[in-house]
């Protein structure tokens, strides 16, 4: 990663391979005019848009981590609690947010930080664009006035290492979120395969792809982890897969072909 207040942003051709993909952004297919590979401290995403908003990405992206900096700097709680947290007054508008829907999830506000980039991020560009598409360690924004096919990567046998959910325009924008206890860098407490949700709020969806993957431990936990969470927030769509069981819930769907 580059350190310091550096924001390195690399232009990536319409059709031409990120030669440093990672194995999320195989699945990530190249519609719009434009696209950037964007490193900054932690943070690792790629942006897609219709239009030309490079210059745009930069100021966002340094305030959100100048915010989560002084946040996590007077109260070091905010970074390593796993459990939510009460929001504190000196907290700004976006780590509010992170306290207050990581909490029903019954996860700490760290777990929805990647969710919470693209939330912030995205309310500055969609301003000067059309179509934005944001992918952040697998975690996404997605805003389209088309459908979107998006592939989920999962390390099982049984559906081939793979999923491809159809997205449809009328349910964006909208976050779209995974998390797995089988890889990844994020920490999980479950043993779920692949556990997928869906909100209008990314940072929502963070959370809850979270939640959702801590649940499950068994096949049975399948069913009831689903009736569970959908309840929860306002949730959109949820799909969680272990072992040789898939359960789907909500505006996802399958693409059969």
């Amino acid at each position: 990663m580059v350190s310091g207040n550096f924001v390195n942003i690399i232009d990536i051709l319409p059709g031409k391979p990120d030669l440093e993909k990672s194995i999320y952004r195989s699945y990530i297919q190249k519609k719009e005019k434009f696209c950037w590979h964007i490193i900054y401290k932690y943070t690792d995403l790629l942006i897609h848009s219709d239009k030309d908003i490079k210059d745009k990405i930069e100021g966002p992206l340094k305030e959100f981590y100048e915010e989560l900096e002084f946040v996590i700097k007077k109260y070091p709680s905010f970074l390593k609690s796993l459990s939510p947290l009460k929001i504190k007054p000196f907290f700004s508008q976006v780590k509010k947010k992170m306290c207050r829907l990581s909490e029903p999830f019954n996860v700490g506000p760290m777990a929805a930080v990647a969710g919470a980039v693209n939330d912030y991020i995205s309310n500055h560009l969609l301003k000067y664009c059309g179509s934005l598409l944001i992918e952040n360690g697998g975690d996404l924004f997605l805003s389209s006035k088309r459908d979107l096919n998006v592939g989920v990567y999962l390390k099982n046998n049984y559906f081939n290492n793979k999923l491809v959910l159809i997205v449809k325009a009328r349910d964006m924008p909208c976050g779209l979120c995974a998390s797995s206890s089988i890889f990844g860098h994020s920490l999980s407490l479950g043993k779920c395969d692949i556990a997928v949700a869906q909100s209008k709020s990314p940072i929502e969806a963070d959370a809850a792809a979270t939640a959702l993957a801590n649940s499950v431990m068994h096949v049975d936990d399948v069913e009831k982890s689903i009736n569970h969470f959908k309840k929860i927030g306002n949730l959109t769509g949820l799909i969680i897969v272990k072992d040789n069981k898939i359960g789907i819930w909500g505006a996802v769907e399958l693409c059969k072909d």
